[in-house]
């Protein structure tokens, strides 16, 4: 009976075409966590609505109106041999290719900088993993890299084709890796995360945050026991009116870094803070 009603609830969430491409199993972990706060024996438009308020969260609201346009800019980006693939129309492409979702476009004039000042403490790396990533892979021109391995984990199975694509694209740049689809609430899943240099969770810690700071806290020990030398973890300093946040360091977040013996070094820019973690 439940799992009827979990199929009937996912085939309607589906219906709306934000949604359509979100992994199957995403939206079932949703539903099954809506299911378990309400008893419910009859789908009402509510329950679908405050359904997808929840992947809206997580998923939608990054989005732009450029989205329809990455294909043509992925097709720009292999027209070009390697000898035509200039820096200057490398980061042409790339500025255009960030553009088509919120993070990455304000992102767009702060991640050469940044990616500097995270290197600095970091070293070089040669590979990283990014968690919940979106299109943050199109930034690796600014990287400034020779070559790089990098793991990008997503939830919506259209955006990882397109991110394999990209990756497959900037091979003639030192690129490799790939994308694929993951639940960073799935334990299971993340256990099997392959270990990296540095693991980026860029604005994903208060997603994962739904109830309490449980979940985030058993993420970064986990990673950083097992599976990264260094996590980048960043907040948003700004709501989503664009209004700065009058407290726009997480001292919950620094509390529990120092609990668990960790050290951390902070970078801001104008819409962001990141903490840089290490053992």
């Amino acid at each position: 009976m439940e799992s009827q009603l979990i199929n009937n609830l996912l085939s309607q969430v589906k219906q709306n075409k934000k949604y359509f491409s979100i992994a199957d199993k995403i939206i079932i972990e949703e539903i099954k966590e809506y299911l378990r706060k309400n008893q419910i024996s009859k789908i009402s438009k509510q329950d679908i609505k405050e359904i997808r308020n929840q992947l809206h969260k997580s998923y939608a609201s990054f989005q732009t109106k450029k989205k329809n346009k990455i294909n043509n800019y992925l097709n720009e980006l292999q027209s070009l041999t390697e000898s035509k693939l200039t820096d200057v129309k490398l980061l042409h492409i790339t500025d255009k290719l960030l553009s088509v979702t919120l993070s990455t476009k304000e992102r767009i004039n702060d991640y050469p900088n940044l990616y500097k000042q995270i290197f600095k403490i970091t070293g070089i790396p040669k590979s990283i993993v990014d968690l919940g990533a979106g299109f943050n892979v199109f930034s690796y021109p600014f990287m400034n890299l020779n070559e790089l391995t990098y793991y990008s984990y997503d939830i919506d199975i259209n955006d990882i084709s397109v991110i394999n694509n990209y990756i497959n694209i900037m091979k003639i740049r030192g690129l490799s890796g790939r994308g694929d689809i993951l639940d960073v609430r799935n334990k299971e899943e993340i256990s099997k995360l392959p270990s990296s240099d540095i693991v980026f969770l860029f604005k994903i810690i208060d997603i994962i945050n739904k109830q309490n700071h449980k979940p985030s806290e058993e993420l970064i020990k986990y990673l950083i026991n097992n599976k990264a030398k260094f996590i980048v973890a960043s907040f948003a300093t700004k709501t989503f009116t664009r209004k700065q946040m009058n407290y726009p360091n997480r001292k919950w977040f620094e509390l529990m870094l120092e609990r668990n013996n960790l050290k951390f070094q902070t970078i801001k820019t104008d819409n962001e803070i990141f903490y840089v973690i290490s053992q």
